[in-house]
């Protein structure tokens, strides 16, 4: 099979959909199948560095850099969509490689799956408009209903994600689960960090590790606030905070502002080939997001044998079981802090099953459900065609 997967974020911005993109891409390519790559870039054209992604000229998003928008219509994804054969289109974006990918859809005559990876209706602050934020959010909502009603099929990372998004919009013509897999042989509990900790100078710290773009929806403002209560009892506690984003400087201040710069590190990028390190080095991880339809850094963190301090809300708790692999907190500075020195003073006890959760989220597996999805919505869509 040869599936174009269209994406508003590519290399080299890394977030969850771009990380998602790259799972999905190695598991299919493993099972045989063809996948080729349509995202925004520097011009329009083949990349230098991978002749099976299509870039498309896209302006710097001024609220976001690491993003940019491919604006100007394009009759060469068309082209390159009939010049490889390609039998379906899986759409990962929901700004204009969205609007791309059902456009090219209809040209083609050829089925388009939405990934739904994020929660867009809750990112005002990065909206290129100044309207009031709840006309916003429902503007938004009549636009993602309408796309979600012209896709032939979508999927969600997680069960809770998907009934979410049901509720919302309970027009989908197929609707399916599939999470992207881990490779459990870089994310273990046998990956050794004592080089990470020795190198930021805690060797004798009990280290929390926060790992993710650096944007202002991870809710990072409620870890800072909880950690001068988890100094008071953890006097040796530190907060690594690994990953770069438009909110850094925020962060990086806030600490400041609170006096919390002696503990709180940021390490900015860090690269695929040293984050299971970086995982290593922590005695637990924290997870205050409440936008998560995944948060893969959530299962990443359990596969590597760390305990979980992560919000109760949305996709978190079906993941965390409170008091076996982790511990969840309320939104909340004074909830969040004592759950998170429960999870740093309880983490022997706390074993996430790294076995079960490299199952689960097997990558192989994860390609084998993608490609049950391709089938079933090419089917329905030819029958649907044939009448």
């Amino acid at each position: 099979m040869r599936i174009g997967m269209f994406t508003d974020a590519w290399l080299p911005t890394h977030d969850g959909t771009v990380t998602s993109i790259i799972k999905f891409r190695e598991s299919l390519e493993q099972l045989g199948h063809d996948v080729f790559i349509f995202a925004p870039g520097d011009r329009t054209g083949v990349s230098p560095d991978d002749d099976r992604v299509f870039l498309f000229k896209g302006r710097v998003f001024k609220q976001y850099p690491d993003y940019k928008l491919a604006i100007a219509p394009s009759k060469w994804k068309t082209d390159m969509i009939l010049e490889h054969d390609i039998d379906i289109l899986h759409n990962h974006g929901i700004a204009f490689m969205a609007l791309k990918a059902m456009f090219a859809s209809n040209l083609t005559d050829i089925p388009c799956i939405l990934n739904f990876h994020t929660w867009v209706t809750e990112v005002q602050e990065y909206y290129p408009v100044n309207i009031d934020e709840d006309l916003m959010v429902y503007l938004s909502w009549i636009y993602l209903k309408v796309l979600i009603g012209r896709s032939d099929g979508v999927i969600t990372p997680s069960n809770a994600a998907m009934k979410e998004l049901k509720e919302k919009a309970p027009n989908m013509r197929y609707s399916s689960v599939v999470a992207p897999g881990i490779d459990a042989k870089r994310f273990n509990p046998s990956v050794n960090g004592s080089g990470i900790r020795e190198d930021l100078g805690f060797t004798d710290s009990e280290v929390l590790v926060h790992v993710g773009r650096v944007s202002r929806e991870k809710n990072l403002e409620l870890i800072f606030k909880a950690l001068p209560q988890v100094r008071k009892e953890r006097p040796d506690v530190k907060l690594l905070v690994v990953g770069s984003g438009p909110a850094k400087e925020y962060y990086e201040g806030m600490a400041r502002d609170l006096k919390l710069d002696d503990i709180v590190k940021f390490t900015g990028f860090v690269s695929d080939e040293t984050l299971p390190q970086y995982y290593a080095a922590g005695d637990a991880f924290v997870l205050a997001s409440p936008f998560e339809t995944l948060g893969i850094v959530m299962i990443e963190a359990l596969a590597m044998g760390l305990p979980v301090a992560g919000l109760d809300h949305r996709v978190v708790p079906d993941i965390i079981n409170d008091g076996v692999n982790g511990h969840l907190f309320k939104n909340d500075p004074g909830n969040c802090a004592s759950q998170m020195i429960k999870t740093l003073k309880n983490r022997e006890s706390l074993k996430p099953d790294t076995v079960a959760i490299a199952n689960k989220f097997n990558n192989l597996e994860s390609g084998k459900k993608l490609v049950k999805v391709y089938t079933d919505v090419i089917d329905i869509y030819n029958k649907t065609r044939s009448r």
